[in-house]
């Protein structure tokens, strides 16, 4: 496929140097607002035309797919705008800051029969498929809770992760990978959502509760204030899958998946993952989905679906915290005869 990028910005530029070692996918155009920016991006990486607005990459009859790498804030109009223009989108996570413009973006892509994707890149990696197999086969079970964080230090204040008129915010930027991949594990939307935020003008960091049946639940957390982490645990009623970087795994290292299978004694063993490029892999995955437009054996996916399910319940949060809509829960008064730090327990 011959693409398109909207942007010159860092993820821009991990989806070029992705590309760069593909043979199947082409980057034929680059537009950013600055010209000259735009420029140096495709001598950096060898793209033919570069363009310093969008609206004529848009217009390019030589793009068959455009990458939407622009901020939070512009993923709808800019991706409705490739839609409406013939283009298959493939949009950066995540896929609006409003369920309202997700589902207006839905809308442009069956008006126009072209494929629109949320570019969760974590979804076509093996080790990923690798999961939602085990998954499907029950090694552990039913799926009864999912733990899931991601995490770094953000000391840049001028970093556009704390604009809030670009869609800032922790939740958006790295909270949506582990809610997105409980989605994906339980397979239906959450029904109950409480979340408790730190920060101003965004969100620093988020914890939230999501409930998904009685018995089905999952915790999320996510701050720009924390030491870099990322995991992620399912846990069944007959094991548990434990995974120390399903997001963004190093494209040279192999990646591990720790299992434990049985009820009480468990048995743990580790399946080791080659190195995968999971940027490439999404290109060439999304490629295979266009040229199709059905699911594709053995490829991964990022189905609508589950984009318009995480919106929605992104947006349970965010007015969780706003409206303080969760228990409150009433410090016990120590009784006299109980000395503090007296222990109970005889």
């Amino acid at each position: 496929m011959r693409w398109g990028i909207l942007s010159a910005g860092r993820i821009a530029r991990r989806f070029a140097s992705a590309l760069a070692h593909s043979s199947t996918e082409q980057i034929v155009a680059i537009a950013a607002r600055d010209a000259d920016r735009a420029a140096a991006f495709a001598s950096e990486f060898g793209i033919a035309r570069a363009y310093g607005d969008y609206v004529t990459l848009l217009h390019d009859p030589e793009v068959e797919a455009v990458y939407n790498a622009l901020p939070n804030s512009l993923h709808a109009q800019w991706s409705i705008a490739a839609l409406q223009a013939g283009k298959h989108v493939l949009c950066e996570k995540p896929m609006a800051t409003s369920l309202a413009d997700g589902l207006a973006m839905v809308a442009a892509a069956q008006t126009n029969r072209r494929l629109l994707m949320e570019a969760f890149m974590y979804r076509f990696h093996p080790q990923t498929i690798t999961v939602q197999q085990l998954l499907a086969d029950g090694v552990i079970g039913e799926v009864k809770q999912v733990r899931g964080s991601f995490a770094f230090l953000l000391d840049d204040s001028t970093n556009i992760r704390l604009n809030a008129e670009l869609g800032g915010g922790a939740l958006y930027d790295i909270g949506c990978y582990p809610l997105s991949y409980a989605r994906m594990a339980f397979g239906v939307c959450p029904q109950q959502a409480t979340a408790f935020v730190a920060g101003e003008t965004v969100d620093l960091s988020v914890s939230g509760l999501l409930r998904f049946a009685a018995d089905h639940v999952a915790t999320v957390t996510c701050s720009f204030q924390s030491a870099w982490n990322q995991r992620v645990e399912i846990i069944g009623d007959a094991g548990w899958i434990h995974l120390d970087r399903p997001f963004n795994p190093t494209p040279d290292l192999a990646t591990t998946i720790m299992i434990a299978r049985g009820r009480r004694h468990v048995s743990v063993e580790t399946l080791t993952i080659p190195p995968a490029d999971h940027f490439r892999l999404e290109a060439e995955g999304f490629a295979a989905l266009a040229a199709h437009m059905a699911p594709v054996p053995s490829v991964g996916a990022m189905p609508l679906t589950e984009s318009l399910d995480n919106l929605a319940t992104m947006e349970a949060l965010l007015t969780s915290a706003a409206t303080a809509s969760h228990t409150v829960i009433h410090k016990p008064t120590i009784m006299p005869e109980w000395p503090v730090g007296m222990s109970l327990v005889h």
